[in-house]
C-alpha cells in the first residue's frame, strides 16, 4: 500500500484506526471513543476491502441506525453498488425478494389497539374484568362508569405503560414462553394477565389486517434468512452497535450464519443512551460471547475535544467500572474547557451566556424537549427545521436539541441547561415501573444511563462547554465534577 492509501476524505487515519482495519479477523469489535473518527475508519475499511482485498462491492453490507446516518454514510462511501441500510430497510429488501405481501402498521396502531381492547374486549371476559378490578381497586357497577374511567388520566397513563411494555417485549425478542415465566412476579399478576391478553389481541388485529409493525419486518426477514440463501454477503459492517437490541442481534446473527460473512461492529459503550427503546448494552459489552474468537480494537485518539475536557469526562464516566476501559488522548488543549455559570434567574442566564460567547455556532442541549422554555419565553423563539431557531437581535447560529438527539453531532460550542436535581432534571430520577423492569437488565451502577447521557452532552463540543447551574438544588453530576477545579472557570450571573 502507498503511504497515502489511508487518507480518507482528506484526513489521514491514525495507527489505531489502520490497525483495526488491516488486522480484523472473522469477527471484530471496534470500540470508538467520542470524536475518534469511527465513520472515517468505516470508510477506510471499505476502501481496504475493495482495493486491497478485492471484495466485490455487491458483497458488502453496511448498517446504521437512522435514515440520516445511512444517507451520510452513503455520501462518504460514494459507491452505489454497496448496500447501506437501516435494519428495517434491510428487512424490507429481504421481504421484497420473497414477494411477501404486507402493509406497514401506522405508528399509532399499537396505542389504538390497546385502547380498542379496553373499549371492546375486556368486558367480554369475566376473568379479565376481575383482574382489572384487582389492578385498579375500583368496582364498576355499569358500563357507563367503566367508559368514564377509560378517559381518566390514571388509565391513560396505564395504557402508555402497556404500550411501552409491549414495544420492549417485541424488540427484546421475547416469546410467549418467556412471558409465562414473568408470572413468578406475584404482585404484577393482574396486569400481566391483561398484558398477555392484549398481546394476543394485537397479534390477531395485525393478522386480520395483513399488517406488520417494525419489529415484524425484522422477525419475518430473519425467518426468511434462516430458511433460504437470500441474504448473501461477504462483509458486514454495523455502526452504533452499542444501541443494538436482542431482536437486531438475532437478525444479524442469522445473516452471518447463513452467509458465513465476516462481521465488524463499531460503537462506544460510553454513549449507550437508548435503553428505554429496547437497546441492550450488554450485547456490546459481551460481544465475544455472542461471536466466539472476536477481536477487540480501541480507537483512543479523539479529534473533537480537548485533552482537559476528556480527562474530566473520562473520569466521570469510568466511575462505573462495568464498561470497557478507554484512555482517550487528544492533540487539542484548552486550559479551562468547562464554564460553570451559576444563576438565580433562568430567564436571564441563557441570553447572557449566548451574548458572551464568541462562537457563531452554538448548540444548546437539554434533558427534555421543553427545557428551553424555562430559559427563553416561547413567543421569543422562532423555530426553523431540525432544532434551529432565531432570536430577535441575535445573529448567531442557534440550535436546541435534547441530548438524545444530539448523539453523533458536534458543534463549535455547547451550552447544557436543566442541570437541576429533580425528577425531570439531569439525572432524571423517574423510576421505571416494576413491570418494565421484567424486560430490562438491572442497572449495576446508580444512574448509569443518565451518566452516559451527561457524557454525551459534555463531548459534543469542539471547544468549551458551558454549564448553566442554579444556585440552589444543582444536579448531582455538577456536585461530582466541580472538584475538577483546575479545568473549570466559574462565573456568577
Amino acid at each position: 500500500m502507498k503511504n497515502d492509501f489511508f487518507i480518507i476524505n482528506g484526513y489521514p487515519l491514525d495507527e489505531n484506526q489502520i490497525n483495526a482495519i488491516i488486522n480484523a479477523k472473522k469477527y471484530s469489535l471496534i470500540v470508538a471513543g467520542a470524536g475518534s473518527g469511527k465513520t472515517l475508519t468505516m470508510v477506510g475499511k471499505i476502501k481496504y476491502l475493495l482495493e486491497i482485498k478485492k471484495v466485490n462491492p455487491n458483497d458488502i453490507l453496511c448498517i446504521s441506525f437512522t435514515n440520516e446516518s445511512v444517507n451520510s454514510l452513503k455520501e462518504k462511501i460514494n459507491n452505489p453498488a454497496i448496500s447501506v441500510f437501516t435494519f428495517h430497510k434491510l428487512a424490507i429488501s429481504i421481504l421484497k425478494k420473497e414477494d411477501l405481501y404486507y402493509e406497514l402498521a401506522s405508528p399509532n396502531f399499537l396505542k389504538e389497539t390497546i385502547h380498542l381492547f379496553f373499549k371492546e374486549q375486556l368486558l367480554k371476559s369475566n376473568f379479565l374484568k376481575k383482574q382489572f378490578y384487582l389492578l385498579t381497586k375500583k368496582l364498576f357497577f355499569n358500563k357507563k362508569q367503566y367508559f368514564t374511567f377509560l378517559h381518566n388520566q390514571k388509565h391513560i397513563e396505564c395504557e402508555k405503560l402497556i404500550a411501552t411494555f409491549i414495544s420492549l417485549y417485541y424488540t427484546n425478542n421475547f416469546t410467549k414462553r418467556d412471558f409465562k415465566a414473568f408470572f413468578a412476579e406475584k404482585k404484577e399478576k393482574p396486569l400481566l394477565y391483561i398484558l398477555y391478553a392484549i398481546i394476543n389481541f394485537y397479534e390477531k388485529e395485525k393478522e386480520i389486517n395483513h399488517l406488520y409493525d417494525f419489529d415484524d419486518l425484522i422477525k419475518k426477514a430473519m425467518e426468511c434468512c434462516q430458511k433460504k440463501n437470500i441474504c448473501q454477503y461477504q462483509e458486514i459492517i454495523i455502526d452504533e452497535f452499542q444501541d443494538t437490541s436482542k431482536l437486531r442481534l438475532d437478525f444479524i446473527a442469522s445473516i452471518v450464519k447463513n452467509s458465513d460473512a465476516n462481521l465488524t461492529v463499531v460503537g462506544d459503550d460510553f454513549q449507550s443512551i437508548y435503553k428505554f427503546s429496547g437497546c441492550n448494552l450488554n450485547i456490546f459489552l459481551n460481544f465475544q460471547q455472542y461471536f466466539k474468537g472476536a477481536n477487540i480494537f480501541k480507537l483512543e485518539n479523539t479529534y473533537r475535544n480537548s485533552q482537559e475536557l476528556i480527562h474530566v469526562a473520562g473520569d466521570f464516566i469510568m466511575k462505573n467500572t462495568h464498561q470497557i476501559k478507554k484512555e482517550l488522548k487528544s492533540p487539542k488543549h484548552l486550559e479551562k474547557p468547562l464554564k460553570f455559570y451559576y444563576y438565580l434567574n433562568p430567564k436571564k442566564i441563557l441570553l447572557k451566556t449566548i451574548n458572551q460567547i464568541d462562537s457563531q455556532k452554538i448548540l444548546i442541549l437539554g434533558r427534555n424537549n421543553f427545557d428551553l422554555y424555562s430559559y427563553i419565553p416561547k413567543e421569543r423563539i422562532h423555530w426553523k427545521e431540525n432544532g434551529y431557531f432565531t432570536l430577535e437581535n441575535c445573529k448567531k447560529n442557534l440550535r436546541y436539541l435534547t441530548i438524545h438527539k444530539s448523539k453523533g453531532l458536534e458543534s463549535d460550542t455547547v451550552i447544557i441547561i436543566n442541570l437541576l436535581d429533580n425528577e425531570l432534571g439531569l439525572p432524571a430520577k423517574k423510576k421505571n415501573k416494576n413491570i418494565i423492569n421484567l424486560l430490562q437488565d438491572k442497572e449495576l451502577f446508580l444512574y448509569e444511563e443518565e451518566r452516559r447521557l451527561f457524557y454525551v452532552a459534555l463531548t459534543r463540543t469542539k471547544n468549551a462547554c458551558f454549564l448553566l447551574i442554579p444556585y440552589f438544588n444543582p444536579s448531582l453530576f455538577i456536585k461530582e465534577i466541580k472538584n475538577y477545579s483546575t479545568y473549570i472557570e466559574k462565573k456568577y450571573l
